[in-house]
């Protein structure tokens, strides 16, 4: 008998909080070769078309506030496939979605969409375009050489971009790969002028080296002896940074689309103390993470849970568990 009344108790808890968490769901990549394809992205919409959904920019009009059985869809960084096939699809179910842009890239690569292709989106009205900071860069958070930047590396589009700005010069091979963090999310290190002449004399030392020997070596020498050469930014400088990633950023969307870009997705969802007091400074109004989890019919806007999924199945999982509320509280716990 109380087992059957402990059943009903935990039944009637999970049908009061039914359709009041919000899935805000993840994406990259809409294509063949890469991320979701347009396939499975169209059965993913077909699960959702009933839902509520809602753009960035409108949750503010409503007070922050969301009805039942409300999702929120979002796509990173601006890739030209969102255009080609996330688009169509979205028409066709009229989903409405964000898209959190890298500005650097536009016009300049051609895996991402241009300005024409992004007003277009906008206009329709089901999409809205918001901040994912300028460059997307990362910083070196720890002295900890996890590998090293070798010839198979440069196909890496954005390994190799991070390594060209970390390192200020063109050629990295054979520098080192340190641990990452996203760089508006801690002050990081510099990698000192000194360092880059030091290791490079280092490098025609241990030019004839096999391989395995002259990595270690260097990895010894840059953990060791090299250490000192690496500096830890200030948090001045690291405000500043911050400040021109988000400031450029939002000048360039709020400049081509005549809109407010008031919302970021932190780069790789990683974020701090620090960076959510710049953020409010700048008059950023909410902050979209990668840590999983739902949200309530009343979001906190600084703390936009999202999760991604890699196949139909776990999509549907991940649905159903994060449009309740309690369950979703439950997801986010043991994520």
């Amino acid at each position: 008998m109380v087992i059957v009344i402990i059943f009903f108790i935990l039944l009637l808890t999970a049908m009061f909080f039914y359709q009041k968490g919000v899935p805000c769901i993840m994406y990259h990549h809409i294509s063949i070769e890469k991320g979701v394809t347009p396939g499975e992205f169209e059965e993913h919409l077909k699960l959702i078309k009933k839902s509520n959904t809602f753009k960035m920019e409108e949750i503010e009009n409503r007070n922050n506030i969301l009805p039942k059985n409300s999702i929120l869809v979002t796509f990173d960084d601006g890739y030209e496939d969102n255009y080609r096939y996330a688009f169509p699809l979205l028409k066709k179910y009229n989903v409405k979605a964000t898209i959190f842009l890298n500005t650097a890239y536009i016009e300049k690569d051609p895996d991402y969409m241009s300005w024409d292709q992004i007003r277009k989106m906008y206009e329709s009205g089901l999409v809205d375009f918001q901040l994912h900071t300028h460059s997307h860069f990362s910083v070196v958070s720890e002295i900890e050489v996890e590998s090293f930047f070798c010839e198979k590396d440069k196909n890496k589009k954005e390994l190799s971009r991070e390594m060209k700005n970390i390192y200020r010069k063109e050629d990295t091979e054979d520098y080192p790969v340190f641990k990452k963090r996203g760089e508006t999310a801690v002050k990081g290190y510099k990698i000192t002028d000194e360092f880059i002449e030091k290791y490079e004399e280092l490098l025609v030392e241990y030019k004839t080296l096999g391989r395995e020997e002259k990595y270690g070596k260097l990895k010894s020498a840059v953990e060791n002896e090299l250490s000192e050469y690496i500096k830890k930014y200030s948090y001045e400088e690291y405000k500043k940074r911050v400040l021109k990633e988000i400031l450029i950023n939002k000048e360039e969307i709020e400049k081509k689309l005549a809109k407010k870009a008031e919302y970021l997705a932190n780069p790789w969802g990683h974020k701090s103390k620090d960076l959510l007091e710049i953020l409010k400074e700048c008059g950023i109004k909410g902050m979209i993470t990668t840590k999983k989890g739902t949200n309530s019919l009343k979001p906190d806007m600084y703390k936009i849970r999202r999760y991604e999924t890699k196949t139909f199945k776990q999509f549907k999982f991940r649905l159903f568990i994060c449009k309740n509320y309690l369950t979703g509280k439950i997801f986010e716990l043991v994520s």
